[in-house]
């Protein structure tokens, strides 16, 4: 039983170093020009506007996201104020083109949506 116990242990340890160490290719666009990724790439798509905007993000092909992150910008070690920003991940499903749509909606009532449209192709 006190074998189990430590063996059990040791595989433990050994996920947790493995899990710890792993990397990811994160892919984040600097322009609207179409690009290609493999299936087990990320990509990270960034939506900003000013506080009290709403950021949504739209995917259509074979991906989904898989995690949205609120950013919060420092400098000389205080917040930003007035800005907003929503960082999309997206993680391929599978082969073929992606689409992805970006709006940002401003919080003032006459102001119009900002949409920002990504596209790739996962290979």
């Amino acid at each position: 039983m006190k074998h189990l116990a430590t063996a059990g242990i040791v595989v433990l340890f050994a996920f947790a170093v493995s899990a710890r160490g792993a990397e990811r290719i994160v892919v984040v666009p600097i322009d609207d020009k179409a690009f290609k990724v493999s299936e087990k790439d990320i990509v990270r798509l960034t939506g900003k506007g000013i506080a009290g905007a709403k950021i949504e993000a739209k995917v259509e092909g074979p991906a989904k996201i898989t995690m949205e992150n609120h950013v919060l910008e420092r400098s000389r070690g205080g917040p930003l104020i007035g800005s907003h920003i929503k960082e999309f991940e997206i993680t391929p499903s599978g082969k073929g083109k992606v689409k992805v749509t970006i709006t940002v909606i401003p919080p003032q009532k006459d102001a119009k949506p900002v949409v920002t449209a990504y596209e790739f192709e996962v290979e």
